[in-house]
């Protein structure tokens, strides 16, 4: 079924996507080829996201519906398929996780922007997720199944806590080139760092070659990421990111450390990487920006949680806190406006069209790697404002 919508993907605001206030449910998104036409689209929720309401018969039911729409772009207005599923679940204690496979229109040849919305009608509360569907070639993620070998869970998506498994879901005679590459440790380049360059990770930490008609097994890594060459002409692929069981919280000291860059200055973050005793610094610091000890666990619980939520929201070929957005994310707050085009993505912090508004623009960087990587365009107009927020943040919270 088709229809038309209002606006287009790129004149919607997005920001709800980035709010973490009031009610959050769940709803992880993957793609499954199936044919050079159609494809699954499968959605994992968790059913205490829910509301149970009690029906005539005494029983509890959540009454809630899936829609999709399926653009060729950004700057498309008319979806090219668009449906509605609905469903009543019965109360179950059992697992909370249910996956949900619902068939879209999606020819190969293309990538598509699918927006999927949550609706759950007891509470007449309504989410959405837009996500990239690869289907340019046979070579993409969508034709590989990934899996965790843990049958009580439900995890196909790239995001991994677990060991894992890819299978061809067609036959393919090339090989698979597996690379291995470690998350960095170290936060963005500031705002006003008009001289940084973004580059990825050159050298993979490890390398080799499997069959591409096979079924593999994956063991979890404690602190990076697989890349999979599925074609090695034409150099197409995609990653899977494994994170760890504390995900999206801290686990490391040096992650502690590398993200506090965000509130020091450049010799100070040296300092603070270079000391042999990490934990004492990684205290010693803090209580420095605080003013006393006890003030000082109450901004370490603040700072983390939001660095917790740019994991949670950025995460790629970089933990979420290192990103450029998770930068901006974790001094600036949630956007209030969010605009995303093919391209580029615009933040606004204020009133629309207002000159006292902050606005960040980030450019989405073309790769195989993943559909998330994004780097803020660099201004030194941001000093001002970047260093203002950060003074905010340490004199405001933390009572």
């Amino acid at each position: 079924m088709c229809c038309s919508g209002p606006l287009r993907l790129n004149e919607f605001d997005l920001s709800d996507s980035y709010q973490v206030n009031g009610l959050r449910y769940e709803m992880n998104l993957s793609f499954e080829s199936l044919n050079d036409t159609i494809s699954n689209l499968e959605i994992q929720t968790n059913t205490n996201d829910l509301l149970f309401a009690k029906t005539e018969s005494s029983k509890y039911l959540a009454s809630y519906s899936i829609s999709y729409k399926v653009f060729e772009g950004y700057n498309n207005e008319f979806p090219i398929d668009t449906n509605t599923v609905h469903y009543s679940l019965k109360q179950n204690k059992s697992s909370p996780q249910i996956l949900h496979k619902i068939k879209i229109y999606a020819p190969k040849g293309k990538n598509y922007v699918v927006k999927v919305s949550l609706l759950d009608k007891n509470r007449n509360f309504l989410i959405s997720k837009l996500q990239t569907h690869r289907k340019k070639s046979k070579n993409q993620r969508s034709y590989y199944r990934i899996q965790t070998l843990n049958n009580d869970v439900i995890n196909f998506t790239d995001y991994q806590k677990d060991s894992f498994k890819v299978t061809p879901q067609m036959h393919h005679n090339n090989v698979l080139k597996v690379m291995k590459f470690s998350y960095k440790t170290t936060c963005a380049a500031k705002p006003q760092d008009v001289t940084h360059i973004y580059r990825f990770a050159g050298i993979p930490d490890s390398t080799w070659i499997i069959k591409g008609d096979s079924e593999y097994d994956f063991p979890a890594l404690k602190n990076g990421y697989y890349h999979f060459i599925t074609d090695t002409i034409a150099n197409d692929g995609f990653s899977i990111f494994s994170v760890n069981t504390s995900f999206p919280k801290i686990n490391s000291i040096d992650q502690a450390n590398g993200a506090l860059g965000y509130l020091l200055d450049k010799s100070e973050y040296s300092d603070l990487l270079r000391n042999q005793n990490k934990r004492k610094s990684f205290e010693n610091e803090w209580i420095r920006l605080a003013g006393s000890r006890e003030r000082a666990r109450n901004l370490i619980k603040d700072y983390y949680s939001e660095v917790a939520i740019a994991n949670k929201l950025f995460t790629s070929n970089q933990i979420g806190w290192s990103t450029d957005r998770g930068m901006i994310y974790i001094i600036y707050g949630p956007p209030k406006i969010v605009y995303r085009y093919n391209n580029t993505e615009i933040w606004i912090y204020g009133e629309e069209n207002n000159l006292l508004s902050e606005q960040f623009e980030f450019t989405k960087i073309k790769t195989d790697i993943a559909d998330n990587v994004y780097e803020l365009k660099r201004s030194v107009n941001f000093k001002v404002s970047y260093n203002r927020m950060v003074n905010a943040w340490i004199d405001e919270r933390g009572y």
